[in-house]
């Protein structure tokens, strides 16, 4: 009997000494767990940080009906103290974009050859301004061409500040009509 413990015994003491081989596998679960941690997380943080734009108003309205047999109704004009002087420099740039020529126009001016812009502003100085309403009474407006300089531009517009006009309206030159 002795011997058939021993070799029982040598049996086991070899299954002790062989090396175990683990196969380590990785499933697909551990895979995708880190990236769906982190896609809960970006929601999350666009769901808190997440700002409702204001609703744009809507008016719902009814517009009248117009015939096209039905005649505008005529513009009335305003009265005569509503109506402001209107008066016109004219700005020609020269090749460069500096200024090449100034005129100024209006009910008490015609002038189509001024030099500089210390005559534009003793021009300017000089226009009468209407009884009772003083420079608010006198609308400027600058016409000039687009290859102007800007810088001359806003010096043309100081100036019309600096003579009292407020009212300065700006447009594209007009083209001469033959």
């Amino acid at each position: 009997m002795r011997k058939s413990c021993k070799l029982s015994e040598e049996r086991v003491s070899r299954k002790r000494n062989r090396k175990v081989e683990k196969v380590v596998t990785v499933s697909l679960a551990a895979m995708v767990t880190p990236m769906l941690d982190m896609s809960f997380q970006l929601l999350s943080f666009f769901i808190i940080t997440f700002k409702i734009m204001p609703t744009e108003g809507q008016l719902s309205i009814n517009l009248p009906k117009v015939d096209a047999t039905d005649s505008p109704p005529p513009l009335e004009p305003l009265p005569p103290e509503d109506k402001k002087d209107e008066y016109t420099i004219t700005v020609h740039a020269g090749a460069g974009g500096e200024v090449a020529l100034l005129g100024l126009k209006g009910p008490t001016v015609n002038s189509d050859n001024i030099k500089n812009f210390g005559d534009l502003l003793s021009q300017l100085k000089a226009i009468p301004k209407p009884q009772g309403r003083g420079a608010e009474g006198v609308s400027i407006t600058i016409e000039s061409s687009n290859d102007l300089i800007y810088a001359r531009l806003i010096e043309i517009m100081d100036l019309c500040k600096r003579a009292g006009y407020e009212s300065v309206n700006l447009m594209p030159l007009r083209k001469e009509r033959n």
